[in-house]
């Protein structure tokens, strides 16, 4: 591969000795859904073609790295971005927590005919299991969110990540069109409607096994890469729906595709509170080299 496997040698956080509970229970809860992490960015619903958009941002940025470089796919989950790369001749650790992720991993690479350059690696995101600078791209979609503490998991990125080596991010938007129409969006609420449910079924009520992803306003996304010591290049907002009330969709499937294609489009076109307003927001950024940083 290329890609050197951390020793205890190597600085990091030192509280993360092995996957916290936080983790485990994040692991448990996607290794459950992974038949739908895998087929969701193939359905025709609002939220696969928003989960596609994304992609496809990141697909482009990504091309920033050719073939032979060395990638991580940090949160890899299925690991369909890890075979894109791979697919371009980019070797790639898969790294999740959930081995059942991992498993849809290799078949994946496997079909695709590229096996031999997707590893699957089971790491905390909080402590990866790679040594430092041995990455020319580290890419991570849709996991800050849910990580307990996405400084470290952004710190151990910027750590695997070579001088002059690029990183790309995504964070749910905490202002987003969505959040705002749908109370559900708000854990107390939707820790309520859990109960309730678990009652009129009944079930004995408990707190949700997993928390919402936490979002982050654009202002603080872009404080969490300065604090990690990168320099963004561009920054997108992707998405927009599917639109809920109270986790309900409100919006017939067709038209919702339509009006998330439509409101894209207008962000696309840089209308400010759009911009502001969408799901995701979506950052490339760069790691300085000495010379960049002693400049500074």
């Amino acid at each position: 591969m290329g890609l050197v496997s951390r020793t205890h040698g190597n600085q990091g956080p030192r509280d993360l000795q092995s996957p916290n509970e936080w983790t485990r229970k994040v692991a448990t809860y996607f290794s459950d859904s992974s038949a739908y992490w895998d087929d969701v960015y193939s359905s025709h619903t609002v939220k696969a073609q928003v989960y596609r958009n994304r992609m496809a941002v990141v697909g482009q940025w990504a091309t920033i790295v050719g073939p032979g470089a060395a990638a991580a796919d940090v949160g890899t989950g299925a690991g369909h971005f890890a075979v894109f790369l791979a697919e371009r001749g980019v070797r790639v650790a898969a790294i999740d927590a959930s081995e059942a992720m991992l498993a849809r991993v290799a078949q994946n690479a496997s079909r695709a005919g590229v096996a031999d350059l997707v590893v699957p690696m089971t790491s905390d995101a909080q402590r990866l299991e790679l040594a430092s600078a041995t990455c020319d791209l580290v890419v991570a979609i849709g996991l800050l969110s849910w990580v307990r503490h996405p400084e470290l998991a952004l710190a151990e990125m910027v750590r695997i990540t070579k001088p002059g080596g690029h990183v790309i991010v995504t964070m749910d938007n905490a202002l987003s069109l969505a959040r705002w129409l749908d109370p559900g969006w708000h854990v107390s609420v939707r820790g309520l409607i859990y109960r309730i449910r678990r009652l009129v079924a009944g079930h004995p009520a408990e707190e949700l096994p997993v928390r919402l992803p936490a979002p982050m306003t654009w202002s603080e996304f872009n404080r969490l890469l300065d604090t990690a010591g990168l320099e963004p290049l561009k920054f997108e907002a992707v998405g927009f729906g599917p639109f809920t009330f109270l986790g309900r969709t409100i919006l017939p499937n067709r038209i919702g595709l339509r009006v998330d294609r439509l409101l894209q489009r207008l962000a696309d076109d840089n209308v400010p509170w759009l911009k502001r307003a969408a799901i995701f927001h979506v950052a490339l950024a760069v790691k300085p080299t000495a010379h960049d940083a002693a400049s500074v």
